[in-house]
């Protein structure tokens, strides 16, 4: 019976020290990130994270950077130096005006998802992204598009506006603008 009694004591012990590590509240906005480990795929979706740190920004060699689900409300500039991102998920965060002007050096990107956000405009740099094929932007409060966007008409191949508040005439300037790209508005 002493035996089994410390045995309880000692998962209990363990069981509290496993929650301590899984749980701590640093997680929150400084996850430990090793995305050599990943194959280049980071994905903090779902942590509650309230911000960029350099843990993450500084994983310049991540193909896949996954922060959906979250309350992030800015991206911090030093982002563009992860240049070798092909997918960046940012959707269902509260992401306030527009995205960083130095998405311009995420050249790679294919994928760009920043929708269900707080976001009111988007930079003229995202004009830029060349290789870019998909672009959801739905369910914002963004009112107008750079010009620049009419430079993405060679790759990209969908644009999802949804739940914005757009005009019919920005619309109809976009598709002229973008003529093998389907929009979604």
């Amino acid at each position: 019976m002493k035996y089994l009694l410390g045995f309880i004591a000692l998962l209990v012990i363990a069981g509290g020290l496993y929650y301590g590590i899984n749980h701590n509240n640093n997680s929150k906005t400084s996850p430990t990130i090793n995305a050599s480990n990943n194959n280049g795929v980071i994905d903090l979706s779902n942590q509650g994270l309230t911000k960029v740190t350099p843990n993450i920004y500084n994983q310049t060699d991540t193909s896949e950077l996954i922060l959906s689900n979250n309350s992030i409300k800015t991206l911090p500039s030093q982002m563009g130096g992860m240049t070798k991102l092909v997918i960046f998920k940012i959707d269902h965060n509260l992401l306030e005006g527009s995205l960083i002007g130095e998405i311009r050096q995420m050249s790679q990107l294919i994928l760009l998802d920043a929708s269900y956000n707080h976001m009111t405009g988007v930079p003229a740099e995202i004009g830029q992204l060349s290789k870019l094929q998909t672009l959801n932007l739905s369910y914002n409060k963004i009112t107008g598009l750079p010009n620049e966007l009419a430079n993405l008409k060679t790759n990209l191949k969908e644009l999802d506006l949804i739940g914005n508040p757009l005009s019919q005439t920005t619309i109809a300037k976009l598709q002229t603008e973008l003529p093998n790209t389907k929009i979604v508005f």
